[in-house]
């Protein structure tokens, strides 16, 4: 493209005011533009279409759906049924049915689970990831998990429906939460369930389960809840016992060479630093903590990040720890949503920096990573008081943090030091930088002046980096509530990010668009088909049961049922990491089901990726 022609695309998106009022785009219906051009929508029964549907103006089918399609799901009809409606009274909800939620707080629904096959919804809940580095995938699981709802039909052998809830909410590292569902009828019953929770209970230090680990105990006489009788047994004092309970876990298979060696140092009353563990388990950080012991400093590393983001925040917590162990577990353990910024920004404090490294830190940045990139720059911006270089540092450690970084506790603690910044001409280069942060921070009140700086600057500029900075926003701002919705000119904005530049520049607004229309945006099909031409790098896809299932499951209005399968098919990487096939698909599905703000933080976080720093 010549540069006077860029000149001619970049006046005609600022001049149009791009994506800063409603345009009208060519629609061949009211109603949400599906991803690409499909056939008749399928004809489903009055009441089974998925809730907050409407019907399209022109529609031939009585009670068709105008729903978003999921990406890339084929055509299926569901059975034919009698045009008569069908009144189904809601059954019950027992005791493993339910939750903490209710649908007035939060929850899902008491009928989140009807019709939904309980063998699915087993397998579901096993696939889901332990944690997710998300926070829009956090919240939403919880969610799910802590539903009141009548629960699926199961066997005389199935799990109890509220212990196999709880386990996964106890994965999460969501003490407090979990320790509320514990205390419901029925939830210690399932074996899964009470261990998982026992477990988070002695790893955040409440200590909760060892009023229950008696019974527990009794009724649950495997080798994982005789490691955590011992924990308690140490909280209270009691190490008499601690001996024999070592031999009755060997006796039962238990090989926890970590666990065993701390253990060994409580029923032996040895003094002195810890030696010799070069293996640290979630259990061993328990008993750590039960003992007010840290661990010892040749611990690698690598067994600190193979925690649980429960276990790892335990370990930021213990006492005479190394500090690059704490360092390490701390970043991780916010990295997963069970350590806030308050208790994060010490440990970023405490690591060892340079005072070279910390002079130059925008620069040595690029040469390191993880939690020692982090610990560098936060150490710069904290100690930085010049609000042009305070700026500089910001950027970068905004440019260099990926989306689920930025909208978890490390973004919490960068949006701490943006808040000290008014934005202005001087602070222009931080202007997208801070809009994208705030964002995904979910803070649109702070996002509003940077987003209007950045686009002042671009329409100042009318062409080079500030205007490529703003176009990268404006898809985030519409997803972060920053412009209005359905109010883009995408075809402008297509020529504008030079989309047919070559096959890289057409993927990444491809996906861009694909998401959004997933999130429930309208874009002309036309101005979507005019980007697939490029494959997506392999990733992986889910099976193909699962793929149509999720899709036929939306349009049955299955809500408890699409928000696991969705969550499930993006793995423990987060929508941000998922190939955006995978990720726009999940999306495209919780909007069909009512889940559209849930569903829209994830497009955010996925979307992110997309534009770039």
């Amino acid at each position: 493209m010549t540069a006077s022609r860029s000149k001619a695309w970049a006046g005609l998106a600022l001049a149009a005011g791009l994506m800063t009022a409603p345009v009208a785009l060519a629609q061949t219906s009211s109603g949400p533009t599906p991803l690409w051009p499909q056939g008749p929508a399928p004809t489903v029964a009055p009441g089974a279409a998925a809730p907050g549907a409407t019907a399209t103006p022109g529609a031939t089918a009585p009670g068709a759906t105008d729903g978003p399609t999921p990406l890339g799901a084929p055509a299926y009809t569901p059975p034919q049924r009698s045009s008569a409606f069908e009144v189904k009274p809601l059954a019950a909800v027992t005791p493993d049915g339910g939750g903490l939620l209710d649908a007035g707080q939060g929850g899902l629904g008491q009928a989140l689970w009807a019709d939904s096959p309980r063998g699915l919804v087993d397998r579901a809940l096993a696939a889901l990831p332990a944690s997710s580095p998300s926070p829009a995938v956090r919240a939403l699981l919880g969610r799910v998990l802590m539903s009141t709802g009548t629960a699926p039909q199961a066997g005389k052998d199935a799990r109890n429906f509220l212990g196999a809830r709880l386990e996964r909410l106890a994965l999460l590292g969501d003490g407090r939460n979990a320790g509320a569902m514990a205390a419901l009828p029925t939830a210690l019953d399932d074996a899964g369930g009470a261990e998982a929770w026992a477990r988070l209970s002695l790893l955040t230090g409440d200590g909760a389960a060892c009023d229950q680990m008696a019974d527990l105990q009794k009724r649950f006489n495997d080798g994982e809840i005789q490691m955590l009788g011992v924990v308690c047994q140490v909280r209270a004092g009691s190490t008499d016992n601690v001996m024999l309970s070592l031999d009755i876990m060997r006796e039962q298979g238990v090989k926890d060479d970590g666990f065993a060696r701390l253990a060994e140092t409580v029923g032996g009353a040895q003094k002195g630093a810890l030696k010799g563990i070069t293996t640290v388990s979630a259990e061993t950080v328990a008993l750590a903590r039960a003992m007010g012991r840290g661990l010892p400093a040749d611990v690698p590393v690598a067994q600190i990040l193979a925690l649980n983001p429960a276990a790892a925040a335990a370990v930021a917590d213990l006492p005479d720890t190394a500090v690059a162990l704490k360092l390490a577990a701390g970043d991780r353990a916010a990295a997963h949503g069970t350590l806030p910024a308050a208790a994060l920004a010490p440990l970023y404090k405490a690591a060892k920096v340079s005072p070279s490294d910390l002079k130059n830190a925008v620069g040595v940045a690029d040469k390191r990573q993880g939690a020692e990139q982090r610990a560098i720059l936060y150490q710069a911006l904290t100690g930085e008081t010049i609000p042009s270089l305070k700026g500089a540092i910001l950027a970068k450690a905004v440019d260099v943090g990926d989306p689920a970084l930025l909208a978890g506790a490390w973004g919490d603690l960068l949006a701490q030091e943006l808040e000290q910044l008014a934005p202005g001409p001087a602070l222009k280069d931080l202007a997208p930088a801070a809009t994208r942060l705030l964002l995904l921070q979910n803070r649109r009140d702070l996002a509003q002046p940077w987003f209007e700086l950045a686009r002042q600057t671009a329409q100042d500029a009318k062409e080079g980096k500030p205007l490529q900075a703003y176009l990268r926003l404006v898809p985030l701002a519409v997803l972060g509530g920053l412009l209005p919705s359905d109010g883009a000119n995408w075809g402008q904005w297509l020529d504008a990010v030079k989309a047919d530049a070559d096959a890289p520049s057409r993927l990444r607004a491809g996906n861009t668009l694909a998401l959004l229309t997933a999130a429930g945006e309208k874009v002309d099909p036309l101005l979507l088909a005019r980007t697939v031409a490029a494959s997506e790098a392999p990733g992986v896809i889910p099976d193909a049961a699962t793929w149509v299932r999720l899709f036929q499951s939306a349009v049955a209005g299955r809500k408890g049922e699409v928000a696991l399968l969705a969550l499930a098919t993006l793995a423990d990487a987060g929508p941000a990491a998922t190939p955006p096939t995978v990720a726009a698909n999940a999306v495209s599905t919780l909007v069909a089901v009512g889940l559209k703000d849930d569903a829209r933080r994830l497009a955010l976080e996925a979307v992110a990726v997309q534009a770039g720093p």
